[in-house]
């Protein structure tokens, strides 16, 4: 998916759990949803965050290339841990976890998928796969965003649905 998708799908999985667990939605930890959204590309130069870390990006790339180890669940276990170990709060370690999963689970609907159980080299998918930037990854994306809005109370006005009237009651 590309890197907007990843970070509307990050922000959009922070809001759904917040709604799920009763909780409101912060600023900070939004940041840092995002941020384990995009993180997951660290291993790919030409990212959004591959390119604000090429000193990372391009040797990670040379090494496990793209959608290798930083695609998997090993990674996202990782990540968790070493920002424990540093000291930061469960309050914003657990939003980057969330954007982090969101990003696999997106990547899973590609049809290139993702090595969730590395270092097995098998990839996984969902059953319906979309291409990256194609009309179907923005109607997802846009459904997840919808979805997450709603869930928090922020409804959309009717009228954005106009072209949907006799669709919707």
């Amino acid at each position: 998916m590309l890197a907007k998708s990843h970070v509307v799908v990050g922000a959009a999985g922070y809001a759904g759990f917040c709604a799920l667990t009763g909780m409101r939605p912060q600023p900070e930890a939004m940041g840092w949803a995002v941020l384990g959204a995009l993180l997951p590309d660290i291993d790919h130069p030409g990212s959004a965050v591959g390119q604000r870390l090429d000193f990372i990006a391009k040797p990670l790339a040379a090494v496990v290339g793209h959608r290798g180890v930083t695609h998997s669940l090993l990674a996202i276990a990782a990540c968790v841990a070493a920002l424990w170990f540093y000291g930061l709060s469960a309050a914003l370690v657990a939003p980057l976890a969330i954007g982090y999963l969101s990003h696999l689970a997106a990547d899973a609907l590609t049809p290139s998928g993702v090595p969730l159980l590395w270092p097995v080299k098998r990839r996984y998918t969902f059953p319906l796969t979309v291409p990256t930037g194609s009309l179907w990854e923005y109607l997802i994306v846009g459904a997840l965003a919808l979805a997450a809005a709603w869930l928090n109370g922020y409804h959309v006005p009717r009228h954005w649905f106009r072209a949907l009237d006799g669709l919707l009651p």
